[in-house]
């Protein structure tokens, strides 16, 4: 059976940890015993930034053994899995212990609440890994440190792709590798994943699947029309289409790569901008996708 690329390729040190240098320049000190580890909420609203991969790390570096759950598991999302099965554990008196719950926003506002006393009073470390922060109670969030996991850039992705390519002497082209980037953009784990699904398919089916990657675009020329020249919002909303981060940035290059009144380039840079960052900090996507074509339409 084929290991998975995605899982053969994980980093092993912090060095290898691509697009997250202010949170790995917090990690390493960690690492190198220069500071103290903490319980931790991991935040991205995208898959595959390396939240998990971080949080095995610490545990990998530091000798510290590891028990992961994931949320997604109906039982262990409830308050009776946080009761019965995390409290006693985490009550053992081993310090060197971390608890690594992947997808925690999907665990039960009651469990949550159990699961904040339960960090109090352990001696165990706690890292939490959360796409959508707003299903995260406060109560929790104060007991833990929160850092945002910034989506991975295409190009670190690009060059990440094409090292792993050479590594296992996948017959790639580059423009294979930037369909793969674009439509898994920020993500890296998917990218990996659809590398090694193009890696090993015949060579007549290859460009099909290649095609297949093709990220429908936004008629951002019609979308930029209706918002500063008619101020239709409900229509323009209407077109943004697919993933709101793919929508968003479709037509945030369109904007700045044809000719405009410069200050209405600016108009769609700042609302760009300010989507990005309410889909990092998980903000519902049809409110980003509203204020995104708000913001145009003033």
């Amino acid at each position: 059976m084929r290991e998975i690329w995605w899982e053969k390729h994980r980093p092993s040190s912090a060095d290898g940890v691509i697009g997250q240098e202010v949170i790995m320049s917090e990690i390493s000190a960690i690492l190198s015993g220069e500071a103290p580890m903490q319980n931790y909420i991991f935040h991205s609203k995208e898959a595959g930034t390396g939240k998990t991969t971080v949080a095995r790390l610490i545990a990998d570096t530091l000798g510290y053994t590891l028990h992961q759950f994931n949320a997604s598991s109906k039982r262990q999302r409830g308050i009776e899995f946080v009761e019965e099965d995390i409290s006693p554990m985490s009550r053992t008196g081993q310090n060197e212990t971390i608890f690594l719950l992947d997808e925690a926003d999907r665990i039960t506002p009651h469990a949550q609440d159990a699961l904040k006393g339960v960090i109090e009073d352990s001696n165990a470390y706690f890292i939490l890994t959360v796409n959508d922060l707003s299903k995260v109670t406060p109560y929790l969030k104060s007991r833990c440190q929160v850092r945002t996991f910034e989506p991975i850039d295409d190009d670190l992705a690009l060059a990440r792709l094409a090292n792993i390519a050479s590594q296992e002497g996948a017959e790639v082209t580059e423009t294979d590798l930037r369909s793969i980037v674009t439509r898994h953009t920020g993500d890296l784990r998917n990218a990996i994943g659809a590398l090694q699904t193009l890696a090993h398919l015949p060579p007549e089916q290859r460009e099909a699947f290649t095609l297949s990657l093709q990220v429908d675009e936004v008629d951002a020329e019609q979308f930029l029309r209706l918002t500063m020249l008619e101020k239709s919002l409900d229509e323009a909303v209407c077109l943004l289409t697919g993933r709101p981060r793919d929508a968003i940035r479709s037509v945030f290059r369109y904007a700045v790569s044809n000719p405009a009144r410069q200050a209405a380039k600016m108009q769609v840079i700042e609302a760009a901008i300010e989507a990005e960052r309410d889909l990092i900090e998980g903000v519902d996507e049809s409110m980003v996708l509203h204020n995104f074509t708000r913001m145009l339409c003033e």
